[in-house]
């Protein structure tokens, strides 16, 4: 339970980061090309004085993994911002959430997992709640763009988002776990080649506000990952997920509501308060 909380908190942080970089002018790619190598800095730490790893079939199917896994989190990245643009914020964020019934419903149909009733009806209110708190307060004036909602690509930005996630579970059961700081380090270093590879196609840069946010965003987004892939190894994922979710919704929801004064909206008050007993029934 303490790698969860410890993940979540760290997931919280990411989004915190991203928040504040919302307010600047920015790269994207260059700022994310400067996340993926920040990433690697716990991992050079956590290897010194260690041995390399054995170069076997183990390691092989370690790097396999995490290059899949790094297409996967930049493929549900650039989905999330096509869908920003071409939905709105509210239905991208409303189905990037969702995107935890994947690794959920994995866990159930793949790895034999059983919940209970009462955590059932945990994950249905973690559900609930996404979509409530994504329900807009007032009714925006209706863009002729956007008027008709492009579900195909929303769709896929939950399937990226819900698969880079599973991805964890998916080597925490087929993987080596003895190499699991080297499964996130070569995560990051395909993501950062990949992105650097976008980022002198789109002709972006890497100046001091791409390069600080980037190092803030990429220590805790590496960590937010390892600590939910060591909780894994302890703890189902029909409980890890929607609780690493949700915790990380109520951290980044009380720093905004405490520290940034945003008002929240009727529904999502409801959202927040449905994930109190959601949480409770998750943990019986």
């Amino acid at each position: 339970m303490f790698f969860l909380i410890a993940g979540l908190l760290c997931s919280a942080t990411v989004s915190i980061v991203l928040k504040v970089c919302g307010r600047l002018q920015y790269d994207r790619y260059g700022m994310l090309t400067v996340n993926y190598i920040a990433c690697l800095i716990p991992f050079i730490i956590s290897r010194i004085g260690k041995e390399m790893p054995a170069i076997d079939e183990d390691f092989g199917q370690c790097i396999a993994f995490a290059v899949i896994n790094s297409i996967l989190y930049l493929a549900g990245m650039i989905m999330n911002q096509i869908n920003a643009k071409r939905n709105g914020a509210i239905l991208q964020s409303a189905f990037a959430r969702l995107g935890v019934m994947i690794p959920t419903c994995l866990s159930f149909m793949l790895f034999g997992e059983r919940p209970s009733m009462l955590q059932i009806l945990g994950i249905a209110l973690v559900l609930a709640s996404f979509c409530i708190m994504n329900i807009p307060e007032v009714k925006a004036e209706k863009d002729p763009d956007s008027a008709k909602p492009a579900f195909t690509l929303l769709l896929l930005g939950l399937l990226f988002g819900g698969l880079a996630d599973s991805m964890l579970k998916v080597f925490e059961e087929y993987g080596n776990q003895s190499l699991d700081d080297w499964f996130m380090g070569m995560t990051f270093i395909s993501a950062a080649i990949l992105c650097l590879a976008m980022m002198l196609r789109e002709k972006g840069r890497i100046g001091k506000t791409e390069f600080t946010m980037g190092l803030l965003l990429g220590i805790p987004n590496y960590l937010s990952s390892l600590l939910l892939l060591k909780a894994l190894s302890g703890i189902s994922a029909y409980i890890a997920y929607p609780t690493y979710s949700v915790g990380a919704i109520l951290a980044v929801t009380a720093v905004s509501t405490f520290i940034f004064k945003e008002r929240l909206s009727k529904w999502y008050r409801v959202g927040v308060i449905l994930i109190i007993p959601a949480l409770l029934f998750l943990s019986l």
